[in-house]
């Protein structure tokens, strides 16, 4: 018994004996009791250490057990160290190829933010507006009219018929040559001496539409002309157009102008008895002033709410012929997603997102016909008399003919303001005048054919005349159906979604269950891993 008891004193003595001497160890003699306090600062270290080793295992339990191509063979301990570096090597230029192709793909998605596709190739073309046909006779000035004026005219002193008959000539603009100064001075004392106007000099020497016109049959049913065709101005002077809504007011009669539809005309059938049939009167024995060397009318066939200038599709009628002129109509229209998209991204404007001086919708047509008239205004400091003008602008008179002369090539070129070589040309990134192109249009791709006219048949379908030299014209559509085309977003969400999944799942089997993976190993499992161990 005495031996056990000083086995269990000897025990006790020897671990107090440990205390003292772990106690004595921890302070050394030569130093400071009051500076053991500062070796306090290494559980910092501890913590940054315990948070590295925890760091290491989550991403080895993670590359062991997610289905990423290549991570479960970086950690595997029944392979060298070799393959295992060059497992690393694998992996990290996967994870650099994928990021690359990724960025190219967002950035080629910037750069063309939209696409314009075929959609349908059967849309009917009742739902597309039946196009505006505009006819401008070759003849500018009407011998009768012509003869009448230059008997009443008045002449100032020292002036001469010669003068007279020079200044209708005129009316022609653009002509090719420069008038002097003292020829416009004589032609401006002609206007002033009887209260006339360049622009009202114009209009009383053009052919009457009453007379150039003289049946039409519209959907099958005769019709008077003087409800369908109105009287407007353009670049080929006045001329006669049928469904024309560009301008802001029309020229109908007062008394038939409110059976004027507000809309454009769109027809439910295809072939020429459903659509314009026109008997045209070249009045050959009128010319006076013509650009061309035979008898009849260019047609102008373009959008309703466009101004007819050169863009539009053009046709030549001449005396003594039927012509057929079949049309097949092209829709293109944007969807919400565009209409929602910034404008510097979409490049194109809607028809009520940008107001025209004088013309009713905008289109890319009437912007740079606008953006040419601005131009001119800049240069001469008045508007040609052809162009819609709400009183805020100068019209062009005599003594401005000459401007007029020099500003026709800005008519005639696209980029007119640009005289430069071609190679700088190539390189303009924006369009004249800020003007965009359109999201929705409609184009009118026409086909014509034409013989001879058979006046004792073709005459009695609409009535009977003792004409010679008319013209029998029949516009209408050639097909019930026609081409649609969709103006959509390049990528949305969903298939921008599919092109990154895509190439990320190529390359390294990512999906968004595996991110989901990632997260779960970074913060729910240490979560779940502490609340086992309570």
């Amino acid at each position: 018994m005495a031996f056990k008891k000083r086995r269990i004193f000897d025990l006790r003595q020897v671990q107090a004996e440990q205390l003292a001497s772990s106690t004595t160890s921890t302070v050394p003699i030569d130093q400071n009791p009051r500076e053991v306090p500062t070796r306090r600062h290494k559980k910092p270290l501890l913590c940054l250490h315990q948070v590295t080793k925890w760091f290491r295992e989550n991403l080895r339990n993670y590359c062991q057990t997610t289905s990423l191509h290549g991570f479960n063979y970086i950690t595997r301990q029944d392979i060298s160290r070799y393959e295992r570096w060059f497992w690393i090597l694998v992996v990290f230029l996967a994870i650099i190829t994928s990021i690359v192709l990724v960025i190219v793909s967002w950035y080629s998605n910037r750069e063309t933010p939209t696409v314009t596709v075929i959609e349908s190739s059967h849309f009917p073309t009742w739902n597309i507006p039946f196009p505006a046909v505009t006819i401008c006779n070759f003849n500018k000035i009407s011998k009768t009219k012509a003869s009448g004026l230059f008997e009443r005219i008045r002449l100032p002193p020292n002036v001469t018929k010669m003068h007279v008959h020079k200044l209708f000539n005129l009316t022609l603009l653009p002509v090719d040559h420069i008038v002097s100064n003292r020829t416009l001075e004589i032609y401006e004392k002609i206007l002033t001496f009887n209260n006339l106007t360049l622009s009202q000099l114009t209009r009383e020497l053009s052919p009457d539409c009453i007379d150039m016109i003289t049946r039409c049959i519209w959907k099958g049913i005769s019709s008077r002309c003087d409800s369908l065709f109105q009287r407007i101005e353009t670049m080929e002077g006045q001329c006669c157009s049928f469904n024309y809504f560009a301008a802001q007011n029309n020229n109908f009669p007062e008394k038939i102008a409110y059976q004027v539809p507000k809309r454009p005309y769109r027809v439910t059938g295809c072939g020429y008895p459903t659509g314009l049939s026109v008997l045209l009167n070249p009045m050959t024995s009128e010319y006076y002033g013509t650009f061309f060397s035979g008898y009849g009318f260019r047609l102008l066939i373009h959008d309703a709410y466009n101004f007819p200038d050169e863009n539009s599709e053009t046709k030549v009628v001449t005396s003594t012929r039927e012509s057929f002129v079949r049309i097949n109509p092209e829709s293109t229209y944007a969807t919400s997603d565009i209409r929602r998209m910034d404008l510097a991204e979409r490049n194109c404007l809607f028809g009520s997102e940008r107001t025209l001086i004088g013309l009713r919708r905008y289109s890319f047509i009437n912007c740079m016909f606008e953006c040419r008239v601005t131009m001119t205004l800049k240069r001469c400091g008045c508007v040609p008399s052809y162009v819609t003008n709400n009183g805020s602008m100068k019209v062009c008179g005599i003594s401005d003919a000459n401007c007029l002369i020099h500003s026709k090539r800005l008519f005639s070129h696209a980029l007119a303001n640009l005289n430069l070589s071609l190679s700088i040309v190539r390189q303009t990134s924006h369009f004249p005048c800020e003007c965009l192109p359109d999201c929705q249009s409609n184009h009118y791709v026409s086909e014509s054919t034409m013989g001879r006219l058979d006046m004792s048949y073709s005459f009695n379908r609409i009535t009977n005349s003792n004409q010679t030299d008319s013209i029998l014209l029949h516009v209408f559509f050639s097909d019930l159906m026609s081409t649609r085309y969709r103006t959509d977003i390049f990528q949305n969400w969903l298939s921008a979604l599919a092109s990154f999944g895509g190439l990320l799942g190529l390359i390294m089997g990512f999906s968004i269950v595996t991110a989901f993976e990632f997260i779960y190993f970074l913060t729910f499992r240490p979560v779940f891993n502490y609340i086992n161990r309570e």
